[in-house]
């Protein structure tokens, strides 16, 4: 179990990639790095939050928090780099 929730935690920052993306352009190269950056940006924050120990909403709810906002900010960086703003 205890592998099991940080690998859930880091598919959500993926989602949370994905659902980035879709307010970009999209292009082929810039929904597979959205999505590896939603992942990696999910991890960043939860390894965040532990190194400043932040205990806002809990722990389920502040975990949760921390890896949807570093997966947003994390794939919104890699979009705004590699893709386009706009439809």
């Amino acid at each position: 179990m205890r592998l099991l929730i940080p690998l859930f935690i880091i598919v959500l920052g993926m989602f949370t990639g994905v659902i980035v993306c879709l307010f970009f352009k999209e292009t082929a190269i810039g929904f597979k790095l959205s999505v590896l950056a939603g992942g990696l940006g999910a991890f960043a924050g939860l390894m965040i939050r532990d190194i400043l120990d932040i205990t806002i909403a809990g722990d389920l709810g502040g975990a949760l928090m921390a890896a949807i906002l570093g997966a947003a900010l994390s794939a919104a960086v890699v979009n705004a780099l590699f893709g386009r703003i706009g439809r």
